[in-house]
């Protein structure tokens, strides 16, 4: 393989996000890396249900609309612990703690019916302490709920195919790469991502994972990944947070990378980047003209976001 140049735009991150990483610093210097989950993963994936806009959350309309009421039954019938001493670092009141105890407890019902199970199988690991949401005698999380929909999703895209290799676009904490790598024991996974995310998402991972099957990279690393190395490249939340230059970037980078493979890309529909004063349609991204879609659709439960696959030729 030629030695490829780092695009200038994957080497310097958008305002958007040289701010988060800032405020993640400054929270992980306070706090260290024991409690993630109820912190950084509050701005990756995880959502913080606040009752008064609840009225207002297209997920919980989407879950009303498709949960029955034998599941609302299910759901409320088993105790709502919200003044266990395991919340009193989470910074959730009493009402937040009730309402993201019953939405988790719905998103994990929705991805039982229509999520990968095996993923649904997986324990959700205690490293970066977890919020204590409960319910039929073990510990569930969003996340996990959602890598399971994700998951399903990615298979129907890849025909059913088994991915051997995977590369991603900001891997947040390392939600996906776990769910992934569980899910196919004889995969590798490569997570390209600025910091702090990439250290939490290596220090988390490190603790479940043989090293032979991990890889961190920062951006200006990019050049490092070999034309056509991977199966599957990934992309979730992350792309409308950059600036145009960028996004084109990292698809040109996931087009030289995943040739012969498949594209994953989930993304905010629309979302306005208030730092660098730029608004992103999932629509507008500039697509190499190769690809084939083969996935186009809403996504389940965030539904203000797309999710599409592509096949790289």
């Amino acid at each position: 393989m030629s030695e490829q140049p780092a695009p200038a735009g994957l080497a310097d991150p958008s305002r958007f996000w040289t701010k988060l990483g800032a405020e993640h610093e400054r929270e992980l210097a306070e706090h260290g890396l024991d409690a993630f989950k109820r912190r950084q993963a509050l701005r990756y994936f995880t959502w913080r249900w606040r009752p008064q806009a609840m009225l207002r959350s297209e997920q919980l309309r989407f879950l009303v609309r498709h949960s029955s009421p034998q599941t609302w039954a299910q759901i409320l019938r088993e105790p709502v612990p919200v003044g266990d001493e395991l919340w009193h670092d989470s910074g959730f009141s009493r009402a937040e703690r009730r309402m993201t105890v019953i939405a988790t407890r719905l998103i994990w019902a929705y991805a039982e019916r229509h999520g990968s199970r095996e993923v649904l199988s997986l324990p959700e690991p205690e490293i970066g302490s977890p919020l204590p949401i409960r319910w039929r005698g073990r510990l569930i999380s969003q996340d996990l709920a959602n890598c399971a929909l994700e998951a399903r999703a990615i298979e129907r895209a890849c025909d059913g195919k088994a991915p051997i290799s995977i590369v991603e676009i900001g891997g947040g904490y390392g939600r996906t790469a776990y769910s992934l790598l569980s899910r196919h024991p004889g995969a590798t996974f490569t997570i390209v991502d600025i910091e702090p995310a990439r250290s939490i998402s290596s220090w988390y991972l490190s603790q479940l994972f043989e090293p032979e099957r991990l890889r961190f990279l920062s951006p200006e690393q990019a050049r490092e990944l070999p034309d056509a190395g991977f199966d599957l490249g990934i992309s979730i939340s992350s792309l409308q947070e950059m600036r145009p230059t960028q996004v084109a970037d990292y698809l040109q980078l996931l087009d030289r990378t995943v040739a012969g493979g498949t594209v994953y890309l989930k993304q905010w529909e629309t979302w306005r980047n208030p730092d660098d004063e730029v608004e992103l349609r999932f629509r507008d991204y500039p697509l190499p003209q190769r690809w084939r879609s083969v996935l186009d659709e809403p996504a389940p439960v965030q539904t203000r976001f797309l999710q599409a696959a592509w096949r790289v030729p």
